[in-house]
């Protein structure tokens, strides 16, 4: 079991300060792994044809994947780790994908909490058995 590749994207709305929504991101994978991410951006027209920046980070590296699935992990609290896990399990038991979506203005203060609305966005692509992976990551933080 492994994690193959690792997306992350996030909106910057035009309200929105681009250096503080990277911070967001940085404090999402640590400092140490924005170095080996590869940064993406796309202009894109909101609803009302306000600017928005679509950023994606992007890593196949075989180590950090799962490293910094292992940081998300260790920072969300115990109900939000098995919350994540659960709908990891419900979608499939071999190989498949594993979602986080979290809190923009939480992770900016350094405080990772799940949500769905503008959210930074992590989709990780599984390799194997899922199980082995939920109890990889269930066995962290015990």
């Amino acid at each position: 079991m492994r994690i193959e590749k690792l997306l992350i994207q996030v909106l910057c709305h035009a309200t929105e300060d681009e250096e503080k929504v990277m911070k967001a991101v940085e404090n999402v994978v640590g400092i140490e792994m924005m170095d080996k991410m590869k940064i993406t951006t796309n202009a894109l027209k909101g609803y009302y044809g306000d600017p928005i920046l679509m950023i994606k980070f992007e890593t196949s590296d075989p180590e950090t994947p799962m490293q910094i699935v292992r940081r998300v992990f260790s920072m969300l609290s115990e109900y939000e780790r098995i919350d994540v896990i659960q709908n990891c399990l419900e979608r499939g038991k071999h190989g498949g994908k594993l979602y986080i979506r979290l809190d923009k203005q939480a992770a900016y203060n350094n405080i990772l909490r799940l949500s769905n609305k503008d959210s930074i966005r992590i989709e990780a692509a599984i390799r194997g058995e899922v199980e082995k992976l939920a109890n990889n990551l269930l066995n962290i933080i015990q």
